[in-house]
């Protein structure tokens, strides 16, 4: 069973629960876990930054999976979320919703009153506090309401007295925790009894704040949080919080999943109850849950790997700053990738190489990009996959596949986190890794994919650089109504076949074009028409011209062709093969005039008299020549006739 999970800010404790919750009973069960994170918290205006984040849930073809469970609630973009449920509606597949209800979905509900309610019972029962502030999670988010709601309730029914202008609101972090702790101390009334908070980041934010100006928890001031998080357990004094029961709640969502894909039985909403655990914080037990020994180990065994992956996040970032094109960023990435050895990875990239460097060429032309930079194109192609220690990549795939069916095919047991590949708002694609613990369990992982976002724009940077400054030295070299070389690419490429002539002892030859009647088909069909007749024999040249001949528009109407190695008898034959090509272009198109040309040359066999200038000068006094051989024989012509 292939199950595909949904959820925002990976890095909290609570997600790891939920995560770790469906991994646990999915794996042993044979189920494939595709868990889309991405790592937007915002709960105003998303950053750009986030927006590109969020655009991973766009990614999902919910008809690729056999179920679906998802946490809303972390994911704090409305657009997106409705996006997320009319998907999932429309491939008409099984999903189970974490917290949330709405129609298309079970729900699996964690309760958030009883834990409120019985944490303040405790307070004001068993602690008699008097006072008590109460710090609220964003006010949009469902959880923060309940909790709060709960805490009005409840101590109102005790008679406590709160004023709701005096509730702070955080947004679940650690940051916040410590602003408002330096808000209640900026009040000047003293601090209230006892402190809940909504979350337990928050919670250690002010606990550790209130410690570090000289007061005491729990003696000068009883604080509590929610969750029972990592972070709660290993706290001095040990948290007074609310095990919430994420883990629970995600196995059950699971089993769920499973009976209605497998046995095709409807199942009803559940909700998992939380559990109040007073600790040290509250003075209570003040027991913590790990002896000083086991603390010690914890300890060792976190700034060992945190070193380690410091180490890795800044030489990786220091390296990939450095990048100068893609080669050069895959190369980097794959040194990185082994040294970190998940079982699988899959770097996929929108589209193909040649259409990134298309795009390059349009955005130095000054055209659109020719796609959605900011969606995920149809077709993926991964031109670095890690599979079991060996590097390979694949071609072009569709986008609703995720990755190659070679890739899936047989796979059981297996976990899967994808993450975008973004910078702001440009979507580059996303990457896959497969059974690597890392990804969920710390944030070093997203923290290094970070830096292979910052890695791939300062390779596309420096590519659309590249593309602008080649198209600057085109424009600087090349003639831009015909395409052909200007005098500018004359005087850059001129000396340097030349050069190569003498170098070889081998003659050199100008071919000097001046194209017949252009002022009379601009007088009678207008300057656009004389242009196409500039551009018809500009074409006609270039399909006569050899590898290692320079062809030069020289004037308005006058092109060169400058050639190492030719003969008096190639050019001639050059020349009647430049003149066949005028005749058919003349046969084929049936233009209102005649298009012609009178081509002269000039052929310098003896190298040390190769002189450009002087080469081009005896080549157009030669064409001068034919053209009033030309007149004289049209005029000749002409009385004939008249004689005639």
């Amino acid at each position: 069973m292939d199950i595909a999970v949904l959820l925002g800010g990976a890095g909290f404790d609570s997600q790891k629960r939920t995560i770790n919750g469906i991994l646990e009973s999915a794996i042993p069960d044979g189920g494939n876990v595709y868990i889309f994170a991405g790592d937007g918290w915002s709960y105003g205006e998303l950053s750009a930054y986030e927006v590109g984040e969020y655009n991973i849930y766009r990614l999902v073809d919910f008809s690729k999976y056999d179920g679906v469970i998802v946490n809303l609630d972390t994911i704090h973009d409305g657009e997106v979320v409705e996006e997320i449920m009319q998907g999932i509606r429309e491939a008409g597949v099984p999903c189970v919703s974490l917290n949330i209800e709405w129609d298309g979905a079970v729900c699996i509900k964690m309760e958030n009153e009883k834990g409120i309610r019985a944490l303040l019972e405790h307070l004001i029962t068993e602690h008699q506090a008097k006072t008590i502030s109460y710090v609220s999670g964003p006010c949009d988010n469902q959880d923060a309401k309940e909790r709060l709601d709960a805490f009005r309730e409840t101590m109102t029914m005790y008679g406590m007295s709160w004023k709701e202008e005096e509730i702070l609101y955080g947004d679940y972090t650690y940051e916040s925790g410590v602003a408002i702790a330096e808000a209640l101390l900026g009040r000047g009334a003293g601090l209230p009894d006892a402190i809940m908070v909504a979350n337990d980041e928050m919670a250690i934010g002010i606990i550790l704040t209130l410690q570090e100006r000289g007061y005491r928890v729990p003696e000068d001031v009883l604080v509590t949080g929610y969750d029972d998080s990592s972070i709660a357990r290993v706290n001095y004094p040990r948290l007074t919080t609310v095990r919430r029961g994420e883990a629970a709640a995600a196995g059950k969502a699971y089993q769920k999943m499973r009976q209605m894909v497998e046995q095709k039985t409807e199942q009803k909403d559940e909700i998992v109850y939380g559990n109040p655990i007073f600790g040290g914080s509250c003075g209570c037990n003040r027991r913590n849950d790990y002896t000083h020994a086991m603390l010690q180990e914890k300890y060792v065994r976190k700034v060992v790997q945190t070193g380690y992956y410091l180490n890795l996040i800044k030489n990786s970032a220091a390296e990939f700053t450095g990048l100068d094109t893609f080669e050069d960023f895959m190369r980097v990435v794959e040194s990185y990738i082994r040294q970190i050895d998940p079982q699988s990875f899959y770097l996929c990239m929108c589209g193909s190489i040649d259409q990134y460097y298309d795009e390059l060429e349009r955005m130095a032309e000054g055209q659109e990009r020719g796609r959605d930079e900011f969606a995920y194109r149809e077709e993926i192609w991964i031109p670095i996959a890690y599979e079991n220690g060996v590097f390979g990549s694949y071609d072009g795939f569709p986008k609703n596949d995720l990755l190659p069916e070679e890739c899936r095919k047989g796979k059981q047991g297996n976990f899967y986190v994808v993450m975008p590949l973004h910078h702001k708002e440009y979507c580059f694609g996303y990457c896959v890794v497969g059974n690597y613990r890392p990804a969920i369990e710390s944030r070093f992982f997203q923290q290094f994919v970070l830096n292979l976002n910052n890695a791939l724009e300062t390779v596309r940077r420096q590519d659309t650089m590249r593309a602008m400054l080649g198209r600057l030295n085109r424009m600087w070299v090349l003639d831009e109504l015909t395409g052909v070389h200007n005098r500018s690419g004359l005087r850059k490429f001129g000396p340097r076949v030349l050069e190569e002539a003498r170098r070889k002892q081998l003659p050199a030859a100008v071919i000097f074009a001046d194209v017949d009647g252009l002022k009379k088909v601009n007088d009678q069909f207008g300057h656009e028409e004389g242009d196409a007749l500039i551009k018809a024999i500009a074409g006609i040249l270039e399909q006569s011209r050899q590898h290692g001949q320079l062809l030069v528009r020289y004037g308005g109407d006058e092109f060169l062709m400058l050639a190492a190695g030719y003969t008096e008898a190639d050019v001639r034959e050059h020349i009647t093969g430049i003149h066949a090509s005028i005749q058919k272009y003349n046969m084929v198109y049936h233009k209102k005039y005649l298009l012609d040309a009178s081509i002269g040359y000039h052929v310098e066999s003896e190298p040390e008299k190769q002189e450009l200038g002087r080469m081009i000068e005896l080549a157009d006094k030669d064409m001068y020549r034919v053209k009033r051989e030309k007149k004289n024989r049209k005029a000749q012509e002409e009385r004939s006739a008249a004689e005639n």
